[in-house]
């Protein structure tokens, strides 16, 4: 009989689920580049895309525990807009200089120098004094930070090792301090020394690199879908079986339909319908116990937030935007659903582009920000249209 400190399913974000399914190609491609790469041979950056949720970060860090596997020297990151690109590089070199610390002198002083080539965060003083840095930068900041960088990249190289740039969060990088290290790794793609570079994040990436280096419009780019039913199964089967607990048919098939192959809720469910379970079978009864709990609370944490500060003319547009089914669509598509045209609801758009329930995917499109948002919508379709009827009242009133 099993409990709850024995449940292997994974809820926490960005942790790796117990058994990744469905993402073959994508971790095929990165392990041959990482193969190209520790050679000396180049490799394609790779840049894994989609929206929240569907195991991103989980599949970069998979990528990079097997990265550790072939000698790698990684420097992992995640860029915040709300903090300096050096900060967030210094931090990533900082543990991977800790990590490393049973390597050769040499290597660890290639360490020091490049951290030394970064500047030190500054903290503001109060009463308009001014800031105070706990060190000062290097008068000439970008070719310091890059000279560093090629010589820790020799250094690694001479010793056995091979360097590795992983990005998680992408789409959050300062542009000006992505720039730096995309040239580099660039510019080593042209030598017996390549350094390599893995990534991941929004949809909107691929765009957000291209402002950084047109180049990188020739990277590979995975986007990151819902699982099929049967991976969908997979993924929750496997891990079960393998702590010898077995699912009912009826219940995976439940399971299955709950979650629609959305990763992140996979692994919810899988673990409620865990933790509801007794003996050594799951049935059709605990999932059923388990989903309304577990729906309530994804509603909340997902779409109720969001959807509670919709105004009545937003409410009309993501039931539009829901009635033309799963993925993106151009507005032009949107603005005929509604009877109107394209310049009468861009302010309606961007709203909800700014209350993150909506996104551009590309130009002229529109998508769900959140995975299955056009199910919940059909879910509570009747509450949306209430809300949505009282904008055509209103409009009639003032006319």
């Amino acid at each position: 009989m099993s409990g709850p400190a024995d449940n292997p399913f994974r809820t926490a974000p960005g942790s790796e689920p117990p058994a990744l399914v469905g993402r073959d190609a994508e971790t095929s491609a990165a392990l041959y580049s990482l193969t190209l790469s520790e050679s000396g041979a180049p490799a394609q950056p790779i840049v894994f895309t989609g929206l929240r949720g569907m195991g991103k970060t989980a599949l970069l860090r998979r990528c990079v525990a097997e990265a550790a596997n072939t000698n790698a020297v990684i420097i992992a990151i995640e860029p915040s807009a709300s903090e300096p690109f050096a900060s967030t590089l210094r931090r990533g070199i900082e543990r991977a200089a800790k990590a490393s610390a049973s390597l050769p002198q040499k290597l660890r002083t290639g360490f020091e120098k490049i951290i030394e080539a970064l500047p030190r965060a500054s903290f503001e003083l109060p009463n308009d004094l001014g800031a105070v840095s706990l060190s000062a930068p290097p008068q000439h900041e970008t070719p310091d930070l890059v000279n560093a960088l090629e010589d820790l990249n020799d250094t690694t190289r001479h010793n056995g090792r091979h360097l590795v740039f992983a990005i998680d969060e992408v789409q959050s990088g300062p542009v000006d301090g992505l720039r730096d290290v995309v040239t580099f790794v660039h510019a080593t793609a042209n030598t017996k020394r390549p350094a390599y570079l893995l990534a991941a994040g929004l949809p909107g990436s691929r765009e957000h690199l291209h402002k950084v280096r047109t180049y990188t419009e020739r990277w590979r780019y995975f986007r990151l879908d819902l699982l099929t039913v049967d991976e969908t199964k997979d993924a929750i089967a496997i891990p079960a079986r393998e702590r010898g607990i077995d699912i009912a048919p009826a219940a995976l098939d439940r399971l299955a339909e709950e979650s629609a192959g959305y990763p992140y809720f996979i692994q919810e469910y899988a673990s409620a319908a865990w933790l509801a379970h007794r003996g050594d079978v799951i049935t059709e009864d605990d999932v059923e116990r388990a989903i309304p709990g577990m729906r309530r609370l994804l509603e909340d944490d997902f779409y109720d937030a969001r959807f509670r500060l919709l105004t009545p003319r937003e409410c009309s547009y993501v039931l539009a935007l829901a009635d033309l089914g799963p993925g993106p669509h151009t507005v032009g598509e949107i603005a005929a659903q509604l009877g109107t045209t394209s310049d009468t609801i861009s302010s309606i758009r961007n709203q909800l582009v700014r209350k993150d329930v909506i996104y551009s995917p590309a130009g002229g499109m529109a998508e769900f920000r959140i995975p299955l948002t056009d199910r919940y919508v059909s879910q509570h379709k009747a509450a949306l249209e209430r809300r949505a009827h009282d904008s055509h009242v209103q409009r009639g009133r003032e006319r």
